[in-house]
């Protein structure tokens, strides 16, 4: 997205109502969630069969926005990366490990959370049998990987309470601030209010600039791992580099064995 004119700091890009957001609340089978909570361990389940039932609803008011999103076919998060490439490529980041272990959830959640409730619900009227599928069920989860938010429950009452602690509500779909690019010097911020979600401009921004939100002060290896980029040395400054323990530990000793072998080397020369 880019500017046609120049945007104040404060200024308020658009506005998206709270009845367009989409979440189990609000969707087309929410009834089958209220008569029965579908509690996992990824806290995702819900979300997932409501977009699995959207997107494979031709009827479905929310058809408009699947046709704005990337073909889920074209996904290019390391998790439909070969295995051998992605071990390869991403050796040393971390990225790989956590692929594996999202992966391995992804199946058990399917096969023992969300295949049994899609099966004990028959009054859900699904259209074809993508539903059962565990591939188009991982192509749901990067998609709300890639593209959901997450609100705080205080986010916008906190000013008017003050108190409590902030509690972290299940992922939702924001049709138009999804389509904004992420950097990490971002020029705008979502900002979650009671009837709205506004895009809020955080600085000036001039007239033919790109207009970019934040995802969080994210790493390029987590940015890599769910969103699929990195941006490029050294513009993000929230980019950190992990080192194993283990690690640390066999520099120490090899230090100390160098050290002290040097030692004995100047000895012996004495």
């Amino acid at each position: 997205m880019t500017a046609t004119d120049d945007i104040t700091h404060g200024e308020c890009l658009f506005a998206i109502p709270r009845s367009m957001l989409l979440h189990p609340g609000n969707c087309s089978i929410s009834r089958v969630f209220e008569k029965d909570p579908l509690k996992s361990k990824s806290g995702w389940a819900e979300l997932l069969i409501a977009l699995m039932y959207e997107y494979t609803n031709p009827e479905s008011k929310w058809k408009p926005y699947f046709e704005l999103v990337p073909n889920f076919k074209k996904l290019d998060l390391p998790m439909f990366w070969p295995k051998n490439d992605r071990d390869d490529l991403l050796r040393g980041t971390g990225v790989s490990e956590a692929v594996n272990r999202d992966l391995d959830n992804i199946s058990t959640e399917f096969h023992d959370v969300v295949l049994p409730y899609i099966n004990r619900h028959k009054e859900i009227q699904w259209h074809g049998t993508l539903h059962k599928e565990l591939k188009f069920y991982k192509q749901m989860v990067a998609f709300v990987m890639a593209y959901s938010f997450t609100e705080n429950s205080q986010d916008w009452e906190e000013q008017e309470e003050g108190e409590g602690q902030t509690e972290a509500t299940p992922p939702m779909m924001v049709p138009m601030a999804d389509i904004l690019n992420h950097v990490a010097k971002n020029n705008t911020h979502l900002s979650f209010e009671k009837e709205f979600l506004k895009m809020v401009a955080t600085k000036d921004i001039r007239k033919g600039e790109e207009v970019y939100n934040t995802y969080g002060e994210l790493a390029n290896w987590h940015l890599l791992h769910m969103y699929g980029f990195a941006e490029e040395y050294p513009l993000n400054h929230y980019d950190t580099v992990s080192i194993c323990t283990c690690t640390c530990m066999s520099c120490h000793v090899l230090l100390k064995v160098q050290c002290h072998m040097t030692m004995i080397d100047a000895s012996i020369i004495l």
